[in-house]
């Protein structure tokens, strides 16, 4: 009993010297401070092992035992707050937490935080693919696409290095770029850069070096600026952590547990029962490559958790057959087995026995042909087929969670693969572990990990309930496997093919003889293949910035799939990104009225240019002239398009239209007027007769009868020049079908007085009578616009002929019109169908007149020539220009 007091005594004189050696420690202020707040709200992180991370909801790791070191020594009260970085450092900007742990020191981040010193710092590591050929050395990564978490400390020193930065959310946002083509490398520490590959089976990545132009990630605890008092009781808690103790905790939380399997500490009471129950029965099935049962004994990764656990325990696992994962469950119900390894989370066999900790855990993932890029999630593939066997897990979380998706049910998972191979589903959604086996053990060389759901299936052990000291041992064994082991499990079994048949050796040592020829011959390629690449990729880069450099939207598809784009494209169609556009139908990007006329042109093999209407991303239309050609290249049949806004050319064409006609008009006016001198004279002479007869009275009624039918013919004529002038200045001709005679007797009729004026012999050929489609308002003014080029070629030559004939052409009409002006100068004839192009005096011709000729024609699909013509008319020879219409 003495010695009780004795050391009953002792505590309490070690604890008041303890105290008081505190309480000397801190000033006066500190003290009252402590006092008046006993607890400190602290932001943590939730995601960053080994030092601050959530573990089935129980918070741990070596930052937050270097929080209770300081908790014990002040006498502080913490209150932890986790999530990720981006929402613990928005909570600490917004005044919500008094301390932000694992923070790191920027000059940017003194504006809003004061700094303790380091209790540690961490090495950047590069990561990237297995593949890659490419790293040499930290200075690599210059002109590359790294991927970071966003916010981290380093950004601003990556971008003055030259590296192009790619700021994600997390560390598994980080390893899908790379994955995905997003991202060449990224940046994490060496055990969250593992833990991303691990977790998430991306074993086409591996650590390549240690990043050094940066500095050591410097874990640190930031406190609010004006909170000077916690920030000296802070710092001079940290100060009484030695050296020693820092060591201890990062022996125990950053070595031991990830890359060694820890001792475990058995309580006598599970010792006892591992003593008593040496054989644990179970059963199970295959599900390769989870489980592989071969010769009364499971293999595969559920096997090897399953060894791990017997070499840590002691115990020694016997196996009952089962066929079928009901009969599994029938006699772990029986109680003819002891423990269900394969068991998942779903809570019917939850109320089965007891459920362990989770000893592995992996997505679901999406599998498709190279159709799709990666993909997001189910959503990105809402309106495909999926096929799933049905009844599986995967089919119930479609079902409860996405009712909208399609599905097609088969028997089993190789059955759904092959739907997907054939091309009559869109994609599979199962466990990635049985994916990427069947995958590989069916030879789907065309089929690929596009993504995960949202979903992952947790693998835990089903215990009788009567053992829960074997619950309790196990889940010991689980917490003591390390990352390193559980990345090895991953690795061996994960596409990986099962060898079920023995080898023949002398077969053996033959494909090892081969294998070692190909070998040689690969290495000698893969280096002749490296240089080819380098300068392939040169070459890619140099055919990026050509396509950028056009004015013309170039758009390369495939299967009508969007695959490259260039800036020109982006613009056009108003999008603020290449990947906005990328994977897109091309349909997406016409409007309705033009989508069938693109249909045709993608299937025909013209690459003729033509006329459409495309559609932006804020559904307003315009106008393009668009050109595609189908190639092959490496393989795939792709489309070049290339697109050219002409909104601004229709309108200025419209213009032009409009002033080629009121020009037009014009001379049509003054044709009229001249023609209506003499018919008005004619009927002014006679009514003016009839005056004088009156007045002499030699009124005869006959001559009167007689000069009334003159009159009346005269009237006619006027009539007709009015229908005539009527119908060419119409805008919109409703005639879609004319006569071609009837064409161009019109002609004629308007251009009479003209070439009767000017002394022009017409020579007429106009005895096809054939109906043509199209506006024959348009085409009379294409002709008149011919005509009128030929009577002011005419007007300086003393014999004028105008000739004007129509064939027929392999049933096609063939209009000529010809003269004897001289011809048109052989340097220009080429011009003479431009725009604003005249061979006139300025103040006599606007250069439009052949030019809108010429539209009209090739507007109605015919064509139009000139040339100059030498020939032979009553004996003399004579030369001209001659216009060929072929319609």
């Amino acid at each position: 009993m003495n010695v009780i007091y004795k050391y009953f005594f002792f505590i309490i004189i070690f604890s008041s010297t303890l105290f008081a050696s505190n309480k000397n420690y801190f000033t006066k202020e500190e003290l009252a401070y402590i006092e008046k707040n006993p607890v400190i709200s602290v932001a943590m992180l939730n995601n960053f092992q080994p030092f601050s991370y959530g573990s089935n909801l129980k918070h741990r790791g070596f930052s937050l035992e270097v929080l209770k070191r300081i908790e014990d020594f002040s006498g502080l009260k913490f209150y932890i707050k986790t999530s990720k970085w981006k929402e613990s450092l928005n909570s600490f900007k917004n005044k919500d937490v008094d301390i932000i742990a694992d923070i790191s020191y920027t000059k940017k981040r003194e504006e809003f935080a004061s700094f303790t010193k380091a209790y540690y710092e961490i090495p950047t590591f590069i990561f990237g693919l297995k593949t890659d050929k490419n790293y040499e050395s930290n200075k690599s990564l210059k002109g590359k696409v790294v991927a970071v978490t966003k916010g981290v400390f380093y950004i601003d020193e990556l971008k003055e290095n030259g590296v192009k930065v790619l700021e994600v959310e997390s560390s598994l946002k980080k390893a899908q770029a790379v994955v995905t083509g997003k991202a060449d490398y990224f940046l994490a520490s060496y055990t969250t850069g593992q833990k991303a590959i691990s977790d998430n089976t991306f074993y086409t990545l591996k650590v390549i070096d240690e990043y050094s132009y940066i500095k050591k990630e410097d874990l640190r605890f930031g406190i609010q600026k004006e909170n000077f008092l916690l920030k000296s009781i802070i710092d001079k808690s940290l100060n009484k952590i030695s050296i020693e103790e820092f060591n201890t905790l990062a022996k125990k939380w950053i070595n031991d547990s990830y890359y060694k399997g820890a001792k475990i500490n058995f309580t006598s009471e599970e010792l006892e029962f591992i003593k008593k129950h040496p054989i644990i029965t179970y059963s199970e099935i295959n599900w390769k490559p989870l489980s592989i049962i071969e010769n009364n004994k499971m293999n595969g990764i559920m096997g090897d958790y399953l060894n791990l656990v017997s070499e840590r325990t002691g115990l020694d696992f016997k196996y009952i057959p089962s066929d079928s994962w009901t009969e599994v469950l029938e006699q772990f119900k029986n109680k003819k087995i002891d423990i269900v390894p394969g068991a998942g989370s779903s809570s019917q066999e939850k109320r089965l026995g007891l459920i362990s900790k989770s000893y592995a855990k992996y997505p679901f993932a999406i599998v498709t042909s190279d159709k799709y890029r990666y993909l997001d999630s189910l959503l990105d593939i809402e309106d495909g087929v999926i096929a799933v066997p049905k009844s599986y897990t995967s089919y119930n979380f479609i079902i409860e969670k996405y009712p909208n998706i399609k599905l097609l049910t088969t028997n089993d998972i190789p059955e759904a693969l092959l739907l997907v191979e054939e091309g009559r589903a869109d994609a599979f959604v199962g466990h990635i572990a049985t994916s990427l086996y069947y995958i590989s053990q069916l030879h789907l060389k065309d089929l690929k990990v596009s993504g995960t759901t949202s979903f992952s299936m947790e693998h835990h052990y089903l215990i009788q309930e009567k053992y829960p000291l074997l619950l309790s041992i196990i889940n010991k064994a689980f917490e003591s496997i390390s990352i390193k082991e559980t990345k090895e499990i991953n690795s061996n079994w994960i596409q990986t093919t099962v060898i079920e048949e023995k080898l023949d050796y002398q077969i053996a040592f033959l494909v090892i003889f081969i294998f070692i020829i190909i070998i040689a011959v690969f290495i000698y390629r893969q280096i002749i293949l490296k240089n080819y690449n380098l300068h392939l990729k040169n070459s890619y880069n140099d055919i990026q910035n050509i396509m950028n450099s056009t004015m013309e939207a170039i758009i390369i598809t495939e299967n009508r799939k969007c695959i490259d784009i260039n800036d020109s494209a982006v613009k056009l169609f108003q999008y603020d990104s290449k990947e906005e556009m990328i994977g897109q139908d091309l349909l997406n990007f016409i409007s309705k009225e033009s989508r069938k006329l693109v249909k045709n042109k993608i299937l025909s093999t013209s690459n003729e240019p033509y006329e459409l209407e495309i559609l932006t991303s804020k559904n307003t239309k315009i106008k393009a002239l668009g050109k595609g050609t189908n190639l092959k290249l490496t393989g795939k049949k792709v489309r070049i398009s290339s697109l050219i806004d002409i909104s601004d050319i229709k309108n200025k064409e419209q213009l032009l239209t409009e002033q080629s006609k009121m020009a037009a008009l014009g001379e049509m006016i003054g044709h009229i007027a001249h023609q209506w001198r003499q018919p008005l004279s004619v009927i002014t002479t006679i009514a003016t007769s009839w005056e004088v007869y009156d007045e002499f009275g030699t009124f005869n009624k006959d001559k009167v009868l007689d000069e009334s039918k003159v009159i009346l013919s005269n009237a006619k004529y006027l009539s007709q020049t009015i229908d005539d002038f009527r119908l060419f200045a119409k805008k919109q001709d409703s005639i879609l079908e004319y006569n071609i005679k009837d064409l161009i007797d019109n002609l004629i009729r308007l251009e009479n007085s003209s070439i009767i004026n000017e002394r022009i012999e017409l020579v007429l050929e106009n005895k096809i009578e054939k109906k043509v489609k199209g506006s024959q308002n348009e085409m009379l003014q294409a002709l008149i616009n011919i005509v009128n080029n030929s009577i002011d070629a005419l007007r300086k030559q003393e014999n004028k002929i105008l000739f004007i004939k129509v064939k027929s052409f392999n049933d096609r009409i063939l209009l000529e019109f010809k003269d004897n002006a001289g011809g048109i100068d052989e340097k220009i004839i080429n011009k003479i169908f431009e725009p604003y192009f005249t061979t006139k005096h300025q103040s006599k011709g606007t250069g439009l007149g052949l030019y809108m000729a010429y539209k009209i024609i090739k507007k109605v699909h015919a064509t139009i020539k000139v040339e100059n013509d030498t020939y032979i008319y009553n004996g003399t020879t004579y030369k001209g220009a001659k216009f060929t219409i072929l319609i």
